[in-house]
């Protein structure tokens, strides 16, 4: 339909001028970047050089030569270049991928086509643009409380109202902002009678917000670097950003706006509930996929917060559920937001005190929820079981999954972490060495943070379905070798290695430091944890790891999962 509009209709000078925009923006961030940007985007470059795929050029020079073009590029060429490229075809050829022909074959697709192409055209093109309504949250919000942490550095203010305000300015990143939103609530409040509540929360700003749909915040937000993912962590809702200082306090006020006027358009919904039936004909069709749907279920007794639904229950979601169920938290939910970059501290504090620090008094303080809502179980049921999948023939799954604890205690979360970098050395050398294969095995501690006494240790890896059985025999040698004597010391070091070099590279990178930042004044203690966490690594010795293996990695407290072909 919308290729049949352009075709018919061209475009309006909006239409050219939103997407101009776009590609000045990109051009423009480039240039400004370039002194420190990442390795991967050197060596990607470099590899495309290699191959003859492009011609190596400075963004400063790429900016030039869009400046130098950028006036020739009107409504009438892009249409011409269009009908060049893509002309109307009448009676297109039509590709179908997928493993189940559609219901109809070949004639019900032609149909399918016939009656989109029969269907009339609206060419009438609106021409009206929308300012952006978000700009005035009220009187700018005074700072109450502003302090240094002990540890790395990072300044905390608090303001009037109660939001939590994190700054660490580097020079890690020129021209470059990363925010991180944290609001009280997430999967927390997700309950056995609605475990669903929250489903809907990555969707929110697809809803809009009440002043502006999805289709003119496109618009007003064309050539800015705006934006972010809305997610729903366990125990809070989050929106993590990247902008650029010209553009922070548009991003400020974005994020205001979806705190205090959340649209909840059903529309922003429409896309999702086509792609639903596709998603659940997904499910099973690999060993992992069916693996972990059938692990979800299985290790929480068929808890409804950690089991898949039926797909009639997702279908019956709507932004009323989704209002109903976070609506408080995001117009009352204690609210921190973390900002490192290349920035100026008074300006962003500025800019925060007239947008986020001008909203309403919200909580002073993350809810505890400690009324039921961080009880996870694990099944008392230890016993094998056999899934099946859908995929290919060949191909196989193996995974064994113990109870473990979380991680409120710092030193047995580290061994734990580190057995798992031990048992994963062990592993590789057993299958690669002793079998002659080169699968990589899936092995891994996940303590929790957030459900009390819950984690997870796990064994296993995707395998040929006929060396099934050899993986298991491989995976339970290596659990009696970390039972029965204490760890070699060079097996230990290299085991160690990776993970003393990922601490010490963590605050290289702004992507290191927002992990600190983002929750600074709610969560100190994992400033602290990080900082002490070298030592501790260093400090942990083989006879320390044989007991936490002895104490947790006992076969029959496991429970082993088998995914086969369901021809099988």
């Amino acid at each position: 339909m919308e290729y049949r509009r352009a075709i018919q209709g061209g475009f309006t000078e909006a239409e050219v001028a939103e997407q101009l925009a776009n590609f000045r923006n990109s051009f423009e961030t480039a240039a400004a970047q370039e002194a420190t940007r990442g390795n991967d985007g050197w060596a990607s470059t470099a590899l495309l050089t290699a191959r003859g795929d492009m011609v190596p050029n400075g963004a400063a020079e790429q900016l030039a030569l869009f400046e130098g073009f950028e006036s020739q590029i009107t409504p009438q060429l892009v249409l011409a270049v269009l009908k060049a490229d893509w002309p109307l075809i009448e009676n297109p050829l039509i590709r179908f991928t997928g493993k189940t022909a559609p219901e109809g074959g070949e004639a019900e697709l032609r149909a399918a086509v016939d009656t989109a192409y029969a269907m009339p055209i609206d060419t009438a093109a609106s021409t009206a643009v929308t300012e952006w309504a978000y700009t005035d949250f009220g009187a700018p919000g005074t700072v109450v409380a502003d302090t240094t942490t002990a540890h790395l550095g990072i300044r905390t203010l608090r303001f009037a109202n109660g939001v939590m305000l994190n700054l660490k300015p580097t020079e890690l990143e020129r021209d470059r902002i990363r925010v991180d939103l944290s609001v009280d609530g997430g999967r927390l409040l997700e309950t056995r009678e609605s475990p669903l509540g929250t489903e809907l929360a990555s969707l929110l700003p697809m809803g809009g917000f009440g002043k502006h749909g999805l289709d003119e915040l496109q618009t007003i937000l064309a050539g800015r670097t705006i934006g972010g993912q809305f997610r729903e962590r366990d125990d809070s809702f989050g929106l993590e950003a990247s902008t650029t200082p010209r553009d922070l306090e548009l991003q400020l006020q974005l994020i205001a706006a979806m705190l205090s006027d959340p649209g909840y358009r059903p529309e922003g919904l429409g896309s999702w509930r086509q792609g639903l039936p596709a998603f659940f004909a997904r499910l099973g069709k690999t060993p992992s996929s069916a693996a972990s749907e059938a692990a979800n279920a299985i290790l929480s007794d068929n808890d409804p917060r950690f089991t898949r639904q039926p797909i009639e229950a997702y279908q019956a979601l709507n932004f009323d559920v989704l209002r109903d169920t976070i609506g408080d938290r995001l117009a009352h939910g204690a609210v921190e937001i973390g900002i490192v970059g290349d920035f100026e501290e008074q300006v962003v504090i500025d800019l925060v005190a007239r947008t986020l620090g001008a909203l309403p008094p919200r909580e002073a303080a993350f809810r505890p929820y400690d009324q039921g809502e961080r009880t996870r179980s694990f099944t008392a049921d230890r016993r094998a079981h056999v899934i099946t999948h859908g995929g290919e023939e060949d191909q196989a799954l193996l995974r064994f999954i113990w109870p473990t604890t979380d991680d409120n205690d710092w030193e047995l979360n580290s061994q734990l972490s580190l057995l798992a970098s031990v048992a994963r050395v062990m592993l590789t050398d057993t299958l690669r060495e002793d079998l002659g294969k080169t699968y990589g095995p899936e092995v891994g501690g996940a303590q929790s943070s957030v459900w009390d006494g819950y984690g997870t240790f796990t064994m296993g890896g995707q395998v040929d379905v006929n060396d099934l059985e050899a993986s298991r025999d491989a995976v339970l040698a290596t659990v009696a070798r970390l039972r029965d004597m204490p760890i070699d010391p060079d097996l230990l070091q290299r085991a160690r290695q990776p993970i003393i070099e990922t601490l010490d590279n963590r605050l290289k990178s702004n992507g290191g430091w927002i992990d600190y930042v983002d929750r600074a004044q709610s969560q100190p203690d994992d400033i602290e944890r990080f900082v002490t966490a070298k030592d501790r690594y260093l400090a942990i010795t083989p006879e320390q790891l044989q007991a936490v293996a002895q104490t947790y990695l006992d076969p029959a407290k496991a429970v082993e999962f088998q995914v086969v072909p369901d021809t099988k």
